[in-house]
C-alpha cells in the first residue's frame, strides 16, 4: 500500500475517534513539529507544550479537517497558533536566558542528519551563530523565517498560517532578514 492511501486510512480512522490513528499521526509529524515549534520558541519544553496541545487541538477538533486536504499543512497551522501563544505569554527574555545547553544538546536528535564529517564543525559553529540571532527576532518574524526557509512555504501560505495579511508576511521577513544579516555580519552573536 503507498503512502497516501496509507495516511488517508489513519486520517479516516483518527477522524472517527480511534486513539490510534492519532498515535499513528504523531509518530508521523511530531519530530517536524517539534523542530519547527523549537525554532520559533527557542526552549524545548515550550516546544514540546506547543506540539503537545496542537495534537490535543487536532484530536478536538478532527471533524473539522478537511481530509480532501493534506494533514501537514493543517497541522502546522496549530503548532504555528501553539508556539505564537506561548511565546506571547512570555515575557522578554536576553538571549543569555534562552536555550540552555542541555537544551541545545537534547535538540541535536531533533535535527537532520547526514552531512559530511568535514562540514559538521563548520555547520555547528553557523547553526550556533544563526540560532542566536534568530532569537532576538520577534516571535512573529521568527515564525515567517521557520515557515519561509525550513519549510519552504510560500508568503501566501504563510499568512493563510499565521492569520495575517501577506504583506504583513512580506513585512516581518524584510525585517528579519535585515536584522539577521546584520547580527551576523557585526558579529553580535556570540560564538
Amino acid at each position: 500500500m503507498d503512502q497516501g492511501r496509507t495516511e488517508q486510512e489513519v486520517i479516516r480512522r483518527w477522524r472517527a475517534g480511534d486513539p490510534e490513528g492519532l498515535a499513528v499521526l504523531v509518530r508521523l509529524y511530531e519530530l517536524r513539529a517539534l523542530r519547527t515549534a523549537y525554532l520559533i520558541l527557542q526552549d524545548r519544553m515550550d516546544a514540546e507544550d506547543a506540539v503537545q496541545n496542537a495534537f490535543l487541538r487536532a484530536w478536538i477538533y478532527r471533524r473539522r479537517f478537511d481530509p480532501q486536504r493534506p494533514f501537514w499543512p493543517w497541522f502546522l497551522q496549530l503548532v504555528i497558533r501553539e508556539a505564537r501563544r506561548i511565546a506571547g505569554r512570555r515575557p522578554s527574555t536576553s538571549v543569555a536566558d534562552t536555550g540552555s545547553d542541555a537544551d541545545r544538546a537534547d535538540i541535536e536528535e531533533w535535527k537532520d542528519p547526514g552531512h559530511a564529517p568535514d562540514l559538521i564543525a563548520e555547520r555547528k559553529e553557523s547553526a550556533r551563530a544563526l540560532q542566536q540571532a534568530l532569537q532576538r527576532l520577534s516571535p512573529a518574524q521568527r515564525t515567517a523565517i521557520v515557515l519561509r526557509y525550513y519549510h519552504g512555504l510560500a508568503e501566501k501560505e504563510i499568512a493563510g498560517i499565521m492569520g495575517c495579511s501577506v504583506g504583513a508576511v512580506k513585512h516581518y521577513l524584510y525585517e528579519a532578514r535585515l536584522r539577521l544579516r546584520d547580527m551576523l555580519n557585526s558579529g553580535e552573536t556570540q560564538l
